[in-house]
């Protein structure tokens, strides 16, 4: 195992530290004295590696988000039709978020923090352009009724992010996952089996 160079580590622990302490208390009341105590460093550490408690913030919500998308991305089949990937990608993701732990309670208040809203919003604009071409692809292969791929992957997207943040309010998975699933699969013509509901009956 390679080991993880000192510098590396030490951020890896204020992230984790910072973690920590806004689970437990909410990201507003933590400061990042309070978050430099608890990695066991100097204010001047923190500083070393972020601007100030948003840019951690930011970093935080960045990182849980892309480590979501990379678990995410791994349920995709080459082999399989796109509206089926996309569903199994839902629930995966759903199911990513209420599996959390802590880290549910951190994204939940970043949710609603201003200052933490622009990395946020990046993220979702790069997710709804890569559903945007999915679903132009399924069109292309007549996997999906005839509808504007921008216009449904925007609506779409915006149904992900009300099911990602009532999971992260109330962690309950199942009825968030049931929705998206009816959404996804009214998009599918009435002759088009969806492999994902044949898969979970098999």
């Amino acid at each position: 195992m390679a080991r993880v160079p000192r510098g590396q580590q030490t951020r890896d622990e204020i992230l984790a530290a910072a973690l920590r302490e806004f689970a437990a208390r909410g990201y507003q009341a933590v400061t990042v004295e309070e978050i430099a105590a608890a990695a066991g460093v100097t204010k001047g550490a923190v500083y070393h590696w972020f601007t100030d408690k948003d840019d951690l913030g930011r970093e935080l919500q960045h990182q849980l988000y892309d480590r979501m998308r990379a678990t995410t991305a791994a349920t995709y089949h080459p082999d399989g039709d796109l509206l089926s990937d996309m569903t199994r990608a839902f629930q995966v993701w759903l199911t990513t978020v209420g599996d959390l732990g802590e880290a549910r309670f951190f994204l939940r208040d970043a949710w609603v923090i201003p200052a933490l809203d622009e990395g946020g919003r990046a993220d979702h604009e790069a997710a709804v352009e890569l559903v945007r071409d999915v679903l132009s692809r399924a069109v292309d292969r007549g996997e999906l009724v005839e509808v504007d791929p921008e216009a449904t992957a925007r609506i779409l997207m915006g149904a992900w992010a009300e099911a990602t943040l009532y999971v992260l309010r109330t962690g309950r998975r199942a009825e968030a996952v049931a929705v998206i699933e009816r959404l996804v699969g009214a998009l599918r013509p009435t002759d088009t089996p969806d492999r994902t509901t044949q898969e979970a009956r098999a």
